[in-house]
């Protein structure tokens, strides 16, 4: 158990990353995440779900930590972080640069989807789990993990054509 934890830790940071939108608190998420699962190692019943229940304590932690920071509304917005600069020999600067605009325009996207698409695109496209797996992770229907998988491509299709068409 404790050398399958210390293999997701980056896949549970990742995750939070895109929960909270901020280092500090999604390194938080992630090691609290982390140590619950691992107090309660003798709860999972199947070592075939062991990341979905994984990624399942991530949501709940993140779902507590809302909770009290509802209670505190003096909390300010999330803040979009940029995107690492994209580095390739082969561009010159200025494309460099229009490179890494396009980047924060996208991660800029996928932060301003509601929280559940954002939620399913990443356990989808980052993590690769099927929609059934998204569903138990985030506690709804197979039907809603789909529709949300749906309505946040489509927005994101919709930023990526602005980024196309400013291109062309």
């Amino acid at each position: 158990m404790r050398e399958f934890l210390e293999d997701c830790a980056a896949r549970v940071y990742r995750f939070a990353l895109r929960l909270t939108r901020d280092h500090a608190r999604a390194e938080d998420l992630a090691q609290e995440a982390l140590l619950r699962a691992w107090r309660h190692r003798e709860r999972l019943r199947s070592p075939l779900a062991a990341r979905s229940w994984l990624f399942r304590i991530a949501v709940n932690v993140w779902q507590d930590q809302l909770r009290r920071r509802r209670s505190h509304r003096d909390a300010i917005e999330d803040v979009i972080e940029a995107a690492e600069p994209v580095e390739t020999r082969l561009r010159r600067p200025d494309q460099l640069v229009q490179d890494q605009e396009d980047v924060e325009q996208v991660m800029k996207s996928i932060g301003d989807l509601p929280p559940r698409q954002r939620q399913v695109i990443h356990l989808h496209a980052i993590e690769g789990l099927p929609l059934d797996e998204i569903a138990r992770v985030l506690s709804i229907s197979p039907e809603a993990a789909r529709g949300s998988l749906f309505l946040g491509r489509r927005a994101l299709r919709r930023a990526l054509d602005g980024i196309q068409g400013r291109r062309e």
